[in-house]
């Protein structure tokens, strides 16, 4: 007994590790993968989403579960995320002057793992860290989705509410697959008061060293900061924020921030 349950931790191991490196997975697609019995494959495959590790969409694919998020989560509290990116972010926040957030998703919605004001930003109740938020309306949120698969951009599509906050909210579901691909494009995402009115936000991935976008940095400000020219000196330093949290998290190839 002791040996099987241990087989199947292992199956159930590969299994998340895998789903993590490509984003979804479909039953045929993890039977091609690892050549498991097929009535293992799916009992072990019903226990993880029971057990909240697996979660299955409408077309039968398979994608992580919240478990691993809150498991993570409670890992990453205690040593490794926030060791790498508190000294980045307070640099961040004291160059630019501004709110500096970090986030991350969980299930279908974005979350607030860390916030960083300098002694120059203005005060904000707003936001605090633990504070969820919708994927369409936020720049954090936009970054976030805009590098996962095409498979699970659609498994959101279908999932995911574009209520709408303010004029500028984009509530059409075919506009939005347009601005995660722009997003993806230009490297940044951007809430132009589409949350609230009075705030604009910027955001960029950060990647690991699976070239996956788990986590999101931003900087908010009002609609004068971003005036003119001066969104490119803040996407400079964004970026370079960005960039130096993703090298500490093992990811070597810059040439992802654009495009594929």
């Amino acid at each position: 007994m002791g040996s099987k349950g241990c087989n199947s931790l292992i199956r159930a191991e590969k299994i998340l590790t895998h789903i993590a490196y490509v984003g979804v997975a479909s039953y045929m697609e993890l039977l091609r993968e690892f050549h498991y019995p097929k009535s293992s494959l799916l009992n072990l495959l019903n226990v993880m989403i029971e057990c909240g590790f697996l979660i299955k969409s409408e077309n039968n694919q398979y994608a992580l579960g919240i478990k691993n998020y809150e498991l993570g989560c409670q890992a990453l509290h205690r040593k490794n995320i926030f060791e790498v990116t508190k000294r980045p972010m307070h640099e961040l926040s004291l160059k630019s002057g501004l709110v500096c957030h970090l986030g991350a998703m969980e299930s279908h919605s974005a979350i607030y793992l860390d916030k960083v004001e300098s002694h120059d930003s203005v005060p904000t109740r707003k936001s605090w860290i633990g504070k969820t938020l919708e994927l369409h309306i936020t720049a954090l949120g936009k970054a976030l989705l805009a590098w996962k698969t095409q498979d699970e951009i659609d498994y959101f599509m279908d999932v995911l509410a574009l209520t709408r906050h303010t004029e500028n909210t984009i509530t059409d579901k075919k506009a939005f697959r347009e601005e995660l691909q722009k997003t993806r494009l230009r490297g940044w995402a951007i809430d132009n008061e589409e949350s609230t009115y009075g705030a604009v936000c910027i955001s960029m991935p950060v990647f690991n060293m699976y070239k996956r976008v788990n986590y999101a940095i931003s900087l908010s400000g009002n609609p004068d900061v971003y005036s003119g020219n001066n969104v490119d000196r803040y996407l400079d330093m964004l970026r370079q924020c960005a960039d130096q949290i993703s090298y500490g998290l093992g990811y070597k190839n810059k040439s992802l921030r654009k495009g594929n």
